[in-house]
């Protein structure tokens, strides 16, 4: 099977590569279309950018930030900066979310340190048994 799975990707590169879910312009069209519901799913898309940020570690001055204000921030960030909307509505996102709540990076994610040097000696296994 791992043979089949590695020939696969070289036969087929395109399918390993990354591929971004949404762009700026996909959120801007999902908040901005009207469409019955569409409005939920900007107000979620946005507030689970932010509640992400929040998750890796991000330290925002606005603690009291709510669904709406996050989605405010994302559509003005999108409004104001058409040109840049064929980049990922995450990233876009996040810039938005940072600038207007004056989020800081967490260290971890700031600079990476090096990780140290592993010593030659290995670690005790982890034996996994069963419950019965």
């Amino acid at each position: 099977m791992k043979r089949f799975v590695t020939a696969a990707l070289f036969l087929f590169p395109g399918i390993a590569q990354a591929q971004y879910l949404d762009t700026g312009d996909d959120l801007w069209n999902l908040c901005t279309d009207n469409a019955p519901g569409h409005n939920y799913l900007c107000l979620g898309m946005s507030t689970a950018y932010f509640d992400m940020m929040r998750a890796a570690g991000y330290q925002c001055a606005g603690t009291g930030v709510n669904r709406e204000q996050a989605r405010d921030v994302v559509l003005k960030y999108l409004t104001d900066n058409p040109g840049m909307r064929n980049t990922p509505a995450s990233e876009l996102a996040l810039t938005a979310l940072k600038t207007a709540f004056q989020c800081v990076v967490p260290a971890q994610v700031a600079s990476p340190a090096k990780s140290p040097a592993r010593s030659a000696k290995p670690k005790n296994p982890i034996v996994l048994t069963p419950n019965r």
